[in-house]
């Protein structure tokens, strides 16, 4: 048993879309977690509402506490800053666990499933790579220099900015052939030694997304990736049903319980879920054991920080229907380094398993010793896990933090 006594959390100027979040127990063990997107909300909302419940609490209590959490927020809505502070608190927990144990996080969940664990590059830019304008002027160049790092697939978004003119409601022949003529590039240039996923960042509506599935299939895409936004399974069933390519969706959906639809709509091919925005460890292998359960594989969205990094690993490491791992190169290879005791790299296109216990790594104290870190802790007393159970929120004035 170790007691949670405090409840930290950390935001960098440097990189303002991601929030740290650390649990400090009287066993002297911190665990470590991580989320993005609205750093400042996620984090106002842990100390406001979430840190009350934790505080005093057994941090081995994974699927109770995360139960109790997501009570906690269920009044107003969920899916949002709500949701990611449960999924960084939760890997908070879950790295406790693995300090407790001496195991990795991958052993907790069921033990590794494959000796290593194979990737894809998202082309985004960073530091001294600049993905994401290669792609867009130089595809082929792109893909051979990844291919020469042992990287086998990529994802690539072209056709997003050809949405800008119409909002996403028609597009053009010339539009089209700009997005394919990327497609294309590549195949040309390597052949199929690189797999290319489609990312459409939900930028159409159905008919233009069903008219780009089409003009892109003799290309052979790894998947088409949110070409439209997610929320009606029956549209996206009908853009799967309109293309021989695998269907992906999506990252956008959180908990077990926005899956749902969609697997019994049979609307996807592949499940995107992100394990630092749905709901942790704890939700995340729901996911994807529901997936399973429909002999679907999933494929964890990994676009986001240092901690998210191990994060997606150990889950991968973990899952049996995993199909591949995000990955930025941009990121491992450049300022991961500057916040990490430990780094994860691939090694021919795939990851080794994190080593050490928890996530198997740290903040660096160089990284925490800044002062230029917006931190804030919330300790104290702590309340009841049942302290949500408030009957009239408006009298008790919970809801005002009176």
């Amino acid at each position: 048993m170790a007691k949670i006594t405090a409840v930290e959390t950390i935001l960098d100027p440097r990189h303002p879309l991601l929030l740290w979040v650390r649990l400090h127990t009287d066993a002297g063990l911190v665990g470590l977690g991580e989320t993005f997107q609205s750093p400042r909300a996620v984090a106002e909302l842990i100390h406001q509402t979430l840190a009350t419940l934790l505080v005093g609490q057994d941090a081995t209590r994974t699927d109770l506490l995360w139960h109790h959490m997501f009570k906690a927020v269920h009044y107003a809505g969920y899916a949002g800053a709500e949701m990611r502070a449960i999924s960084a608190i939760d890997i908070a927990l879950w790295d406790l666990l693995g300090k407790l144990a001496n195991q990795p996080v991958y052993t907790l969940l069921g033990g590794a499933c494959r000796e290593s664990i194979p990737t894809y590059n998202t082309c985004i830019s960073g530091g001294r790579y600049n993905d994401h304008e290669r792609f867009h002027a130089d595809p082929a160049g792109l893909a051979k220099e990844l291919l020469s790092q042992g990287i086998r697939a990529m994802k690539i978004w072209p056709f997003d900015d050809q949405a800008v003119p119409t909002i996403g409601q028609a597009i053009s022949p010339k539009q089209l052939e700009y997005g394919v003529s990327k497609l294309r590039a590549i195949r040309d240039a390597v052949g199929d030694e690189m797999d290319v996923a489609l990312e459409g960042h939900c930028c159409w509506n159905l008919p233009s997304a069903i008219r780009i599935a089409r003009a892109v299939e003799p290309y052979r895409p790894m998947w088409l990736e949110e070409l439209m936004p997610p929320d009606d399974p029956a549209a996206t069933r009908q853009l799967r049903e309109s293309t021989s390519t695998p269907l992906v969706t999506s990252e956008r959906l959180m908990t077990r319980f926005g899956f749902q639809p969609v697997l019994e709509a049979r609307a996807a091919d592949i499940l995107m879920l992100d394990v630092v925005w749905t709901g942790g460890f704890t939700e995340s292998r729901k996911i994807a054991a529901q997936a399973a359960t429909h002999q679907l594989p999933v494929a964890p969205h990994n676009p986001g920080g240092p901690v998210s990094h191990f994060v997606a690993a150990h889950f991968s490491a973990s899952t049996y229907n995993l199909f591949i791992m995000e990955s930025v190169r941009a990121f491992y290879l450049t300022w991961f380094d500057e916040v990490l005791t430990h780094n994860l790299v691939p090694v021919d296109g795939s990851f080794p398993l994190p080593a050490g216990p928890g996530l198997g790594t740290e903040l660096r104290e160089e990284f925490l010793a800044r002062t230029d870190l917006v931190r804030q802790v919330s300790s104290g007393q702590g309340g009841p896990l049942s302290g949500y159970a408030v009957g009239d929120p408006f009298r008790t004035g919970s809801l005002w933090g009176e």
